[in-house]
């Protein structure tokens, strides 16, 4: 029966005799659904306790993703404000490994790169996909083993970030992807 749930449109209704609760996602007032909690009768009908239930799971699981996306952009911004220091020589070079270290990068012994992306303003602008394009670049180069350190600066429409350079077998840097 949850295969057959997961294909339908987002609002077609739920079998008889269940129970479909949205989990809002965008903040107040917008409307927005992050997520859906079904509730499916297996041995007997569902009684409205279940109903009332699930919209307080609902609201609960809201509370945590929103706590989770806040903390995620604040750590982001942590390590953008690290990438920006260090680029602009306001952290002594002998401290940053240790710095890094402490934001999670681990590098080995690979040369860096550092890159910062510009971002468009649709993606600047609060709420418009950064951390989703975060997202997807550190996705990216963790998929083919390449360690990265990647923050953002959404007020400056910047996402900068280091990633180690993986060494060919005659020692050069070769490409990765």
């Amino acid at each position: 029966m949850w295969e057959g749930l997961r294909g339908q449109h987002k609002d077609a209704s739920p079998p008889a005799g269940s129970v479909l609760v949205d989990v809002p996602g965008g903040g107040p007032g917008t409307g927005s659904v992050r997520a859906r909690i079904v509730l499916l009768p297996v041995r007997a009908p569902l009684a409205p306790v279940h109903r009332i239930a699930a919209e307080r799971a609902a609201g609960s699981l809201a509370v945590v993703l929103m706590q989770a996306r806040q903390e995620e952009e604040l750590a982001a911004r942590g390590r953008g404000d690290f990438l920006t220091d260090l680029a602009e020589g306001r952290i002594a070079a002998e401290d940053a490994p240790a710095q890094a270290r402490v934001l999670g990068f681990k590098p080995g012994t690979s040369p860096l790169l550092p890159v910062v992306m510009r971002l468009g303003d649709a993606l600047a602008a609060p709420g418009g996909g950064w951390a989703v394009l975060a997202r997807a670049v550190a996705e990216e180069l963790a998929s083919v083993g390449v360690p990265v350190l990647l923050g953002v600066r959404p007020v400056e429409g910047r996402v900068p970030f280091s990633s180690a350079c993986a060494r060919s077998r005659s020692g050069r840097p070769s490409r990765t992807g």
